[in-house]
């Protein structure tokens, strides 16, 4: 056990002992209530321990502790409240250093208190510069990262559009309206109202892949172009809204699948609805409505293979609200698993936690709050113990080449020998790539198969073989991959 207080000498830590209580306490106690006032500091013997947050989420985890690790210094120091809740991960050995038994040994044992006080400082010069590269990762992050197009005006091409494209999209327009008016009139059925808004938005979204083909040149105007003439209508569609509103980052995939999961059609006036039951039944929605499949399939085949009498330790990275695993414990038998979420939206962390505290699965779920960008720059604390299983459908979309490599060597780190890996990416020839570019901005990191399995190849997992399948859509590609034994 690796000591946080630095510049204690061994005699100064028996002394402390000598003085200290210890305490055990049981998985998911609570050691320390955010705002008490305990006027104690408490050094990790054994077990982790998690650091929660009102402000967070109950049962969303910001950071871990170690053997070794302090906590409640910082009231100490100020003998202030504290500002987080201390809960036991695991069994856990603490010892505890009352206030006055503390200051009594700092002023009677001479250079104690010097040493006490520099360990830490020490400390909390360490955390100071770790927060420091995490603020400056981070806005090198956001000032880089693409947040869909800057602008709808000025692209070259604009006085190019084709005639035929033109005609289509006044076809459209007319289309929609006239079927907007028998609706109101109560002239057409909702059958044939359907039949229709599918006819005509499936011509434009045929047009838009066909014109772009033709005419690359000029893609960003004819995009531009149809995106301007369409929103109105297209807007009308709830779905399309939120996903035009939030499919911005990896932390929005979870809004969207949950909407989609839901089977809900919704829209404003006469067309919304059936406008949105067309954007449903598209390939892309049809394949993210699904996409749990693979995972629960793959973790059914691995927990059979799994003797240990511990729970199989699986991880989940942009996780969102982990639908697919409460969905999994939910209708199946659970299985032997325990599955760590890690995620960057705290709201949707803090919704799943509480679903799982309501489902009574909170025993085989941990949830944790951290930025997959900085994990993969390198810029995260974060750790966990080694797993059977990591997996993420989302976060290769949003990761450029280096790093979607850095987080494959994180992965690869802690996985246990014979584990497994699956990352799930969009499929280089998503049939809807145009109309989810162009019309709903959502700009995404398409990868093909060759390119999904170089990736693995310069990273740590190098020449181990990859399996990579896609979906029956066509949509998505699913890398799987096993850390063989060493």
């Amino acid at each position: 056990m690796e000591s946080k207080l630095k510049f204690l000498t061994t005699e100064d830590y028996n002394i402390l002992r000598e003085k200290a209580k210890v305490a055990v306490y049981q998985k998911n106690d609570i050691i320390v209530k955010e705002g008490a006032s305990p006027q104690r500091i408490y050094i990790l013997q054994k077990g982790s321990v998690r650091v929660e947050k009102a402000t967070v989420g109950a049962g969303v985890a910001i950071a871990f502790l170690q053997p070794g690790d302090i906590f409640g210094e910082m009231s100490f120091l100020e003998e202030a409240i504290t500002s987080a809740k201390i809960v036991a991960q695991d069994i856990v050995e603490v010892l505890i250093l009352e206030q006055n038994d503390l200051y009594s040994l700092l002023v009677s044992v001479p250079g104690l208190s010097a040493r006490f006080y520099q360990s830490i400082a020490h400390n909390l010069s360490l955390r100071l510069r770790e927060t420091t590269s995490l603020v400056v990762s981070l806005s090198r992050t956001i000032s880089t990262y693409s947040y869909g197009e800057a602008r709808r005006a000025g692209y070259e091409g604009q006085d190019r559009i084709p005639p035929e494209l033109i005609g289509e999209l006044e076809l459209f327009k007319h289309d929609l309206l006239e079927v907007e008016n028998n609706l109101r009139a109560k002239k057409i059925t909702e059958e044939t109202a359907q039949e229709t808004i599918n006819r005509v938005c499936g011509m434009i979204a045929n047009s838009l892949r066909e014109q772009i083909i033709h005419h690359q040149d000029i893609e960003k105007a004819i995009g531009t172009y149809i995106f301007r003439e369409t929103f109105p209508f297209l807007m009308l569609s709830s779905f399309i809204d939120l996903a035009f509103r939030q499919a911005r980052n990896c932390g929005s995939d979870s809004d969207i699948v949950e909407m989609l999961s839901q089977n809900e059609p919704e829209g404003d006036g006469h067309l919304g609805i059936y406008i949105d039951r067309w954007i449903r039944s598209i390939p892309t929605c049809l394949a993210l409505k699904s996409r749990g499949g693979i995972i629960t399939a793959t973790l059914k085949e691995l927990t059979v293979g799994w003797s240990a009498d511990e729970s199989m330790p699986v991880t989940s990275l942009a996780s969102g609200a982990a639908t697919e695993i409460l969905d999994l414990f939910l209708h199946t038998e659970i299985p032997n698993i325990h599955v760590t979420c890690i995620d960057m939206n705290q709201r949707r962390l803090a919704y799943a936690a509480n679903l799982a505290r309501k489902l009574e699965f909170q025993d085989y779920l941990t949830f944790i709050q951290d930025n997959i960008f900085l994990i993969a720059q390198g810029h995260s604390c974060l750790d966990i113990p080694p797993q059977q299983m990591i997996y993420s459908v989302t976060i290769s979309n949003y990761l450029s080449d280096r790093e979607l490599i850095a987080i494959l060597d994180w992965i690869y780190d802690r996985l246990l020998p014979n584990g497994t890996v699956i990352l799930g990416n969009f499929h280089a020839s998503n049939p809807d790539r145009l109309l989810l570019e162009h019309i709903l901005e959502w700009h995404l990191i398409y990868r093909s198969a060759e390119q999904l399995e170089k990736l693995f190849g310069r990273s740590k997992f190098r020449t181990l073989p990859v399996t990579i399948e896609s979906d029956e859509f066509g949509v998505e590609l699913f890398a799987v991959c096993t850390k063989s034994w060493t």
